[in-house]
């Protein structure tokens, strides 16, 4: 058995996976701090004798102060000070690399030139480590093609410098006038450690590098350590080792018995045809309409409403403890003191039906599978993610910020885009045969919008008289640029790789302006978006034209649950003047790979809580939309360990990493106060409804969430509404690097906010 020391790094589980695959041995993982300064001698003494070797992985900070590295510091000095003490073998990956240099007393400085996401050329020196070095491929374009070399990447802000007589140094990288230590070891004891990161996709002989060292291990074990190890003990208490829970209790989902209610036709029509057809007939949005028009999406799914019996769960951070159910235009509201996660993966398993059940009833009523049979739609906002320090938020409402909206849909559309087949279906309990039939009937009254009908702007929604009530608040520059200053000091102080700078433009509009107009504005009169939606709740409003995956799940065709997310990191606009090779020269730069490489390894990371079967099948390829080039990864996992479900993965990966940065714990907390800056932002730097996610949870366990950007959205109680106008947000924002440069990192966002604006002037 293996323990891995993690210092809340967005790569760990990567580590964990390369070192089990490679080890053949189990993994256990701990954080840094998950053992007190007064349990550290219990933990010498009876936890580490039994593995049988450590891992310290990379992290932020600095291996000199205490609170970035917990334990490892002292652990280290531990081994140092009392040579009586047998040693456990250690190898250290980058932060762990940089403390076992640090406490044998080598300075640990900061780069001239940082590298986060770089690949380079490592130069090995045949030892123990690299015992197979002549078998590396020499590469004649080096200077010395005799000392062969290997690819990997560097997440580095902070290097070590003259190294004393107690490291042997086993590795360097050569850059044009030093060069920099990438792997060493301690003279004496069995300590090894690499600066690189091997786990990276991006990585070569990250394979060979494990199993080369736990061939040391074993060596150094059977000649010093034989009676400590093998023994049988519950190694690590339950609130030491890292554990992430099963969100459905038993991990199980039974299938239940219900009638399912389908009609399949076809018409001539869109679904915003269809949306304004409804919201014409009753005066208002009654209705979800999630509207993939697209590629990668192919499915357009509209909710709809039931008065008095679609159940609404409304959660607020600002309130974490209570969780509002209520019913569709119903006074009743309940308040329950439970956990939103827990809630709704309970309401799941008790509404759960398999696709199994669904085609015994149904049939072959369909060539492609549906996405979708009932469940939740709707939304939830990047603080329900992890690390957010909430208290530091003030109010942004009247009242509660309305931060997770889920409706349970019982009764909906679909549009299939590929086969331009249109379905209404009813999971509903009472019997909807009826419905479904006289519904279907009803669709086919609908007829196109006249786009002459559709202004080119959202100002032409105004009269005249009340131009002066449309206004926009731009954050501010000078702000922006400190900002910029700061987040450069954090990822060259080793506190982060990346940090995903966001700011909002704040727009006022008269009231009477109707978000539903506003969405046949941004949809009709711009182009689609593969993941475009329209959410009206009785609290906020998200009008979205999202062209990122963050989540989707569903069954492949052998019943395995396959999970996918498509980063997106890296846009060039699409202009006549720019072909695709353009495109691909802009984007194919070190600094966009870096900032797409870094989202990978950590969404990799995500996935590897949830099963061992990762694969990147898509790296960094460029892209063409009607309207940009984007640099889009594809990251898929089969859900193999038993228990867990897409619900599991999607709880412990919010917020977005492509909306944070990595690591992403230390990003999200520096992002929180850097963002707090901007004189229009909201207190306490929170974001909202901007940055979250917005889809659908199938009763099926099937769903798909896109990130929430490229969006406008709007609370009703907002603070900031006056006595006749509302205030709608849009965010925008853009990966900070070492590589980065406060102006064009300015006018990149100045620049996609100004395009969502164009709609609105």
């Amino acid at each position: 058995m293996i323990l891995l020391i993690d210092s809340y790094d967005s790569f760990t589980n990567n580590l964990a996976n390369l070192v089990k695959v490679n080890a053949q041995q189990e993994v256990i993982t701990i954080h840094n701090d998950a053992f007190g300064p007064e349990e550290y001698e219990d933990f010498v003494d009876n936890y580490l004798p039994k593995f049988e070797y450590v891992v310290i992985g990379p992290g932020p900070g600095h291996p000199s102060i205490d609170k970035d590295v917990g334990i490892i510091g002292w652990l280290l000095r531990r081994f140092r000070d009392d040579r009586s003490l047998v040693p456990v073998p250690i190898l250290g990956i980058c932060l762990g690399f940089q403390s076992l240099c640090y406490e044998f007393g080598n300075e640990v400085s900061k780069l001239s030139q940082v590298k986060h996401g770089q690949i380079y050329k490592i130069h090995p020196i045949q030892c123990d480590l690299y015992p197979d070095v002549e078998l590396l491929e020499a590469n004649e374009e080096e200077k010395n093609p005799t000392n062969p070399t290997f690819d990997s990447v560097r997440y580095h802000s902070l290097f070590v410098q003259d190294i004393n007589d107690q490291i042997v140094p086993l590795a360097y990288c050569y850059e044009p006038d030093t060069k920099i230590l990438m792997a060493a070891k301690h003279k004496n004891l069995p300590f090894y450690g690499v600066q690189y990161h091997p786990e990276s996709i991006c990585s070569s002989q990250g394979d060979l590098l494990i199993r080369n060292f736990t061939q040391i291990a074993t060596s150094f074990n059977e000649k010093f350590r034989q009676e400590s190890l093998g023994l049988d003990v519950k190694v690590l208490e339950n609130d030491h080792a890292v554990h992430e829970k099963y969100l459905i209790k038993d991990g199980l989902l039974e299938d239940r018995a219900r009638a399912i209610y389908l009609n399949k036709f076809k018409i001539d029509v869109s679904p915003t045809d269809v949306c304004d057809y409804l919201y014409k007939k009753d005066g208002e949005s009654n209705f979800i309409l999630l509207n993939s028009a697209s590629i990668p999406g192919e499915w357009s799914i509209v909710g709809l409403y039931i008065e008095d019996q679609t159940e609404v769960i409304t959660h607020s951070t600002d309130e974490p403890s209570i969780l509002n159910v209520s019913k569709y235009k119903s006074s009743l509201l309940i308040n329950l003191e439970e956990n939103i996660w827990n809630f709704i993966s309970q309401k799941i398993k008790n509404e759960y039906i398999s696709r199994e059940s669904i085609n015994s009833q149904l049939g072959p009523f369909h060539q492609r599978q549906l996405p979708f049979f009932g469940g939740y739609m709707g939304l939830i906002s990047y603080e329900e993610g992890q690390h957010v320090l909430i208290e530091k938020m003030e109010l942004l409402c009247n009242g509660n910020t309305p931060d997770l909206k889920l409706a349970f849909i019982e009764r909906f559309i679909i549009h299939d885009h590929v086969t331009n087949d249109w379905f209404v279906i009813s999971i509903n309990k009472f019997d909807d045969g009826k419905w479904v039939e006289e519904f279907s009937e009803e669709l086919k009254l609908v007829t196109k919008i006249n786009i002459e009908d559709i202004p080119f702007t959202v100002a032409e929604l105004s009269s005249e008289n009340d131009k002066h009530l449309i206004t926009f608040d731009f954050p501010s520059k000078d702000k922006y640029n400190e900002q910029f200053a700061k987040c450069q000091e954090y990822l060259h102080s080793g506190d982060s790789y990346e940090l995903c700078l966001t700011t909002q433009l704040k727009i006022t509009l008269p009231k009477y302006i109707n978000a539903w107009d506003i969405y046949k504005v941004l949809t009709l009169r711009k182009n689609p978006s593969p993941f475009s939606c329209f959410m009206e709740f009785d609290d906020c409003v998200l009008i979205s034209s999202s062209p990122e995956r963050f989540l989707s799940w569903k069954d492949d065709e052998n019943g395995n649950k396959i999970v996918e997310l498509r980063p997106i990191k890296g846009t060039v606009k699409n202009t006549p003047d720019v072909s695709v090779e353009d495109a691909t020269k802009i984007l194919k730069t070190p600094k966009e790979m870096g900032e797409n490489l870094m989202i990978v390894d950590l969404i990799r990371h995500d996935l590897y809580q949830f099963t061992e079967k990762v694969e990147v099948s898509q790296l960094m390829a460029v892209e063409e939309y009607k309207t940009v080039f984007q640099l889009v990864s594809v990251i898929k996992g089969k859900l193999d360990k038993v228990g867990y479900h897409g619900i599991d993965l999607l709880h412990s990966s919010l917020p977005p990493g492509s909306m944070t940065g990595a690591p992403k714990k230390r990003s999200v907390q520096l992002l929180q106060d850097i963002e707090s800056l901007q004189t229009n932002g909201n207190v306490g730097g929170r974001r909202g409804i901007y940055s979250g996610v917005v889809g659908y949870w199938s009763i099926t366990d099937d769903a798909d969430w896109s990130v929430i950007i490229r969006s406008v959205f709007r609370y009703v109680e907002d603070k900031t509404c006056g006595d006749s106008t509302n205030t709608w947000g849009i965010g925008a924002g853009g990966a900070i690097t070492v590589l980065s440069e406060a102006e064009s990192e300015w006018e990149e966002m100045y620049l996609k906010l100004s395009s969502a604006l164009q709609a609105f002037q």
